[in-house]
């Protein structure tokens, strides 16, 4: 079927307000241009992705490193008070060591010096026998006088008294600053909070204040899946004039995976969606509406909005509220609490996987599945899509991507990315930089032009934690 005027029965394939008519002879050039937006557009989320995952693994690693050290701390802790002539010697100890530096640097004053010296353990040892001795002494005149007991006595007690003051004293301590240590991990775990909150830069200054607001279906995107707008309303609590982009990264989940994000044709009228809403800059005490669209996993599922990227060190609290739809273009906003969990990997998704990772910072499983023809790409190229399984064990939201990278190669050239202008059945763009759940079991596949249509395709994954191995393996296209 053809346009109305137009005889070579060309139609687009695209709804989304391109052009509904291309000449025959600008096709190859057109396509050309798509191609190389796409790719470049691959190119930017991946480096993205990259940056992001390199900054995660460094807080995650700052933050492995904290509470070793916090749990050295308790336990040096625990042992001086089990301890405490220990202790005194460890502290006399770094003061000495404390003076020596000092004094590499300004000379001691030679009469402070000699007062702050040391006195003879002799002198100490006399005094202790003269008490004693005197002790002796009063114990024999108790039975003339009748107080030698009662001042013994009175004296161990005052003594005892002031040992157990300063023991409760130092477990007071110890509980205090065991109650600040977890004060601090509750406060860089942080809550999330229903629909509406402050959004604060890193030194807790407020930036605006973020609403989860709507969703609504919009139309296909470019590769022809569904997709949902959602409405961010905010307003600017800072001093200067921001953007949505500089104040939050919204994230959208379904059944436990991350949506792509897209951004639709600025010469498309999409109702209840704008363009450029999120690089638009807002004055201080204003309020605005920003508006984002995702592209579905599944139409029918509903789906989990999070105000930003997850990360193990959050000032804010993260915004959190889900959507289910309606059948029609609505969705209806309900509590993120009330929908179902998602579904957990079982031993059976594990069976033939690979686990790597020993903290909840980096664990994770795989397994290089397969690897499949695919359809001709955009440029009429053959193509083949490789299949990775995964599990996401850590105890954060993480892509694929944060823990390795793939090489896919055919007659030892590593091979360039394909790209689709209408997707394959399930195939998600991007997948391996998009975000899996805790313990959701993903798939993330690879789409490549192949040189050749029969030879084998070597696949290898590199983790990026250096102790451990790649794993190569190689697949008859199917």
């Amino acid at each position: 079927m053809g346009f109305t005027n137009h005889d070579d029965d060309y139609v687009s394939p695209f709804d989304d307000g391109l052009p509904p008519y291309i000449a025959p002879s600008r096709r190859a050039d057109y396509l050309s241009e798509i191609v190389e937006t796409k790719h470049q557009m691959h190119e930017a989320a991946e480096q993205r992705e990259k940056q992001w995952a390199m900054a995660a693994r460094k807080s995650t690693e700052q933050r492995a490193a904290q509470v070793k050290r916090e749990a050295a701390t308790q336990q040096t802790r625990a042992r001086q008070r089990n301890n405490p002539k220990r202790d005194g010697r460890q502290q006399q100890r770094t003061q000495n060591a404390q003076h020596q530096e000092h004094g590499t640097i300004r000379r001691m004053n030679p009469v402070i010096a000699r007062q702050n010296a040391p006195k003879h353990r002799k002198k100490r040892n006399a005094f202790f026998w003269v008490i004693i001795v005197c002790a002796v002494v009063w114990g024999l005149a108790d039975p003339l006088f009748g107080t030698a007991n009662d001042w013994l006595g009175s004296l161990t007690h005052s003594q005892a008294s002031s040992n157990t003051n300063a023991s409760e004293h130092n477990e007071s301590n110890y509980h205090s600053e065991s109650s600040n240590t977890a004060d601090r991990d509750s406060h860089a775990k942080r809550t999330t909070v229903e629909k509406t909150s402050d959004v604060l830069d890193v030194s807790g200054e407020s930036q605006g204040v973020l609403t989860i607001a709507s969703a609504q279906s919009g139309p296909n995107d470019f590769t022809g899946q569904p997709t949902v707008i959602v409405t961010f309303t905010w307003s600017n609590t800072s001093k200067k004039a921001i953007t949505f982009d500089a104040l939050t990264h919204p994230e959208v989940y379904q059944n436990g995976l991350q949506l792509r994000e897209i951004t639709f044709s600025k010469n498309t009228e999409v109702p209840g969606y704008s363009y450029e809403s999120a690089q638009t800059e807002v004055k201080p005490g204003s309020e605005f509406n920003t508006t984002l669209a995702f592209t579905l996993r599944d139409t029918s599922a509903p789906i989990y909005v999070q105000s930003d990227r997850s990360t193990w060190y959050r000032e804010s609290y993260l915004i959190v509220s889900a959507f289910t739809p309606n059948g029609d273009v609505s969705w209806t906003q309900v509590e993120s609490n009330t929908l179902a969990p998602v579904p957990q990997a079982t031993n059976a998704d594990r069976k033939d996987m690979t686990t790597l990772g020993s903290t909840e910072y980096d664990t994770f499983s795989y397994a290089l599945v397969s690897a499949q023809r695919g359809p001709a790409d955009a440029m009429d190229n053959p193509s083949a899509i490789v299949s990775i399984d995964w599990i996401n064990d850590t105890g954060n939201n993480a892509s694929f991507s944060y823990f390795g990278e793939v090489s896919i190669m055919q007659h030892g050239v590593k091979l360039d990315n394909a790209y689709y202008l209408t997707n394959p059945e399930g195939f998600v763009d991007n997948g391996n930089i998009l975000n899996s759940q805790p313990g959701v079991k993903a798939t993330v596949q690879y789409a490549v032009e192949l040189r050749d249509e029969t030879s084998p395709i070597t696949v290898t994954f590199t983790p990026y934690n250096t102790g451990n191995k790649a794993e190569t393996k190689t697949f008859q296209l199917e």
